[in-house]
């Protein structure tokens, strides 16, 4: 997952909760001192009671808790933009100072985690790489077809962008196979999974031709 992923979830997040006013992503606000444009990744609008209150919310993707320098940036961007609050959404929390400062100036802190960020745009489809632990391998590479027996056959795979490991998951024999980049495995029903440059590339075993025919295998 990259920030802008992440960012991405942190939008759905606050569009799946009910009556929690309009959301808007990646959106631009001109400066209430400059006017020059100010980037906020989601800005919710409120209206209670004939006022309109504004809501800044920022996404932090820090592989560290975020510190009181993170608060500190946050919170004058709201003050700048004209909102009413500020809130700030951490993959990987927040420092006791951090914490502090927030509470002080009232700034709501939630933690968003990675796996959480993940099932909110990709659901049941990722899993962390056990590879490199630096990114995750969202299941991006599926397909279904119909075989010469008549069944359906899906399956699902993906590559993490980081180190090029990869996964495969065989839904015909229910083979999950764990790839490093550039090798193949063959799952139970013998289909051939390969870990390319360009991503997981499968070879049927009725397409195998280093496979013996029906009738000439080995008793």
């Amino acid at each position: 997952m990259n920030w802008q992923e992440y960012q991405e979830a942190v939008a759905v997040l606050y569009e799946q909760a009910d009556g929690f006013g309009n959301v808007l992503r990646n959106v631009m606000i001109p400066d209430k001192v400059t006017g020059h444009a100010r980037q906020i990744d989601v800005l919710i609008e409120l209206e209670a009671k004939g006022h309109s209150i504004k809501l800044v919310v920022d996404a932090k993707f820090h592989s560290e808790p975020i510190d009181v320098r993170e608060v500190e940036s946050v919170l004058a961007l709201a003050d700048a933009v004209g909102a009413s609050k500020a809130v700030i959404v951490a993959a990987n929390g927040w420092t006791s100072p951090a914490e502090i400062k927030a509470s002080h100036a009232g700034c709501d802190l939630r933690i968003l985690s990675l796996e959480e960020a993940l099932d909110l745009i990709v659901p049941d489809k990722w899993e962390m790489c056990p590879c490199c632990q630096r990114d995750c391998i969202v299941l991006d590479q599926d397909g279904a077809l119909i075989t010469e027996d008549g069944l359906l056959f899906w399956w699902l795979a993906g590559q993490c962008r980081a180190c090029m490991y990869s996964f495969a998951w065989c839904q015909e024999c229910g083979s999950y196979l764990e790839i490093p980049r550039g090798q193949t495995e063959e799952c139970t029903c013998r289909h051939l999974w390969e870990n390319s440059q360009d991503g997981m590339n499968l070879t049927l075993r009725e397409e195998r031709d280093d496979l013996p025919t029906e009738g000439n295998e080995a008793e």
